[in-house]
């Protein structure tokens, strides 16, 4: 008897949930259509989008590649653009020299963290390029000779091994689909640089070097615009006679005698200890005015002097750190 009754509730709840449907006000079901239509047209906008941005044609050094489609799965045989694609938040499924980026490169090797990117060894194994089915290769001039070698595995972009850093990150940014993240990290780097510049002014008078330490009281030195984004980024002063690339003595760099010192890891020959320990007992070495003040900075990341994007947004950061103190 009981179970007789079940069927006449079930169909009278039913029926109350239909009449209060549609009871509904006329301007709620127009509010409900309007937001259907509004979400359909969204959708179909993001699609449109989609479509007009892909598929495009990059321009680069040996002619001109069409990327059909939004890449997924990007390998660089040339270690710098590693770089690049991780200020870009992308990350290539292979590339070359991650061991070596893990081992000595150590504010890229923390981007790298956590992600599978397969080490294609600093002498490019194509065998395991062709294996990692990348949809997009981007390469550097270096292997310009094996273009349609490599375009054969995947469409293939070329670009400068040591072009101008801005101008790099903008083509890769495009390559990819990401030259809006390009142009807001360059916004953002100029807008801190520009922070920076006023708060290094104090030290405007004072002098800057930046060298790398090959031992045997051996340095290197740059005048070929590399540090451009930090002495005129930062307005940092040059040392004047400091005209030359090379190397350069330790009585040559007391010849030049900066206010502040830069010295940057030398990973191919690094010194145990650092430059300070190593010339501690140097009696030139502690002639220095960047010795006798404390303005000898050791920095443990050696891409500074490096054409990548990461080198000089890092590289701020350490400048403003170092010097940034009365």
């Amino acid at each position: 008897m009981q179970h007789r009754f079940r069927l006449p509730v079930l169909l009278v709840c039913i029926l109350m949930m239909i009449l209060s449907g549609c009871g509904q006000s006329t301007e709620q079901q127009a509010a409900q259509n309007a937001n259907k239509e509004t979400a359909e047209t969204t959708a179909s906008s993001s699609t449109a989008n989609k479509t007009t941005s892909f598929p495009r044609t990059i321009k680069h050094l040996s002619g001109e590649t069409t990327v059909a489609q939004e890449p997924e799965k990007i390998a660089t045989p040339y270690i710098a653009f590693v770089d690049y694609l991780a200020v870009l938040d992308e990350y290539p499924i292979a590339a070359q020299g991650v061991s070596v980026i893990k081992s000595n490169f150590p504010n890229l090797s923390q981007r790298l963290e956590g992600k599978a990117v397969e080490d294609l060894g600093m002498e490019v194994d194509l065998e395991k390029l062709l294996a990692s089915k990348p949809d997009l290769i981007i390469a550097a001039d270096d292997m310009q000779d094996k273009y349609e070698m490599l375009s054969q595995i995947a469409p293939t972009i070329i670009l400068p091994q040591a072009g101008d850093w801005r101008e790099t990150l903008l083509q890769l940014g495009e390559a990819i689909g990401k030259e809006d993240t390009a142009k807001k990290v360059l916004a953002d780097f100029d807008q801190k640089s520009a922070e920076y510049k006023e708060k290094l002014a104090f030290r405007s008078n004072e002098t800057v070097l930046f060298v790398m330490y090959n031992g045997k009281e051996q340095f290197t030195t740059w005048n070929d615009g590399r540090f451009d984004p930090f002495y005129k980024g930062l307005g940092l002063k040059p040392v004047e006679s400091a005209n030359r690339n090379g190397q350069l003595s330790l009585e040559s760099l007391v010849a030049l005698n900066p206010d502040h010192l830069f010295v940057i890891n030398n990973w191919q020959n690094p010194v145990q200890g650092g430059v300070k320990a190593a010339l501690k007992d140097s009696n030139v070495w502690n002639s220095l005015n960047a010795v006798k003040n404390n303005h000898v900075y050791e920095l443990a990341d050696p891409s500074l002097p490096g054409p990548m994007a990461l080198a000089k947004i890092d590289g701020i950061e350490e400048i403003m750190k170092a010097m940034g103190k009365e």
